[in-house]
């Protein structure tokens, strides 16, 4: 795995990367202090998942969402803070942020949390992750709960597309389109398409 961690508190920043290094698990770790550091380097390997700070002095982690999916549609973003008011973090539930870590979680829960997202797409703490469901469920819809891109590979997927007829229909990757999968399933609590046809059906308002 190649990790890149973009974190301004060195003492966090110096344990978490110290501490991944000796784990066998990553191959490569980027470390950077600012999401400014982060915009003109170039990274000798592709990322594989993105452990971001969200609060930052000038340019926040969460203005950084859009560019790493831009530049690595495939890699899985966690946001890692220890802000958990919902104001600043749910309204980050509807754009591409994978999953939420604080900065209170033991390094070997940290660890633990990169494996598993790595391998199948969504774990959450508890804290945000009842924070992610009160979230979504003050909406009125299934659609409502996902983002335009989210809705159109849902409808796809209930459609029974394959990933690659996904992709063409909406001019997308199958990368991109396996990433958006982990996202809505993420969002929707669920872990198949059969429960995904079941909260479409249950909705009925596509």
């Amino acid at each position: 795995m190649n990790l890149v961690l973009i974190e301004d508190n060195f003492s966090i920043q110096s344990t978490f990367s110290q501490y991944l290094k000796a784990q066998s698990e990553f191959e490569n770790i980027s470390v950077f202090s600012s999401a400014e550091g982060f915009e003109v380097a170039t990274l000798t390997h592709i990322p594989t998942v993105f452990l971001l700070d969200i609060n930052f002095p000038r340019k926040s982690g969460a203005e950084l969402i859009p560019i790493i999916n831009s530049k690595y549609p495939t890699a899985a973003i966690i946001l890692w803070t220890v802000n958990y008011d919902n104001q600043s973090v749910s309204p980050l539930i509807k754009e591409d942020a994978v999953s939420y870590l604080g900065k209170e979680s033991s390094l070997a829960k940290i660890k633990e949390t990169i494996i598993e997202l790595n391998a199948l797409g969504a774990p959450v703490t508890k804290v945000l992750a009842r924070k992610d469901f009160d979230y979504f469920n003050s909406k009125n819809t299934f659609a409502e709960a996902l983002n335009s891109r989210e809705n159109q590979i849902a409808e796809g997927l209930f459609r029974g597309l394959s990933y690659k007829l996904i992709a063409i229909e909406n001019n997308i990757s199958i990368d991109t389109v396996r990433k958006y999968i982990k996202s809505l399933y993420r969002k929707l609590h669920i872990n198949s398409k059969g429960e995904l046809a079941f909260k479409y059906l249950q909705d009925k308002k596509f």
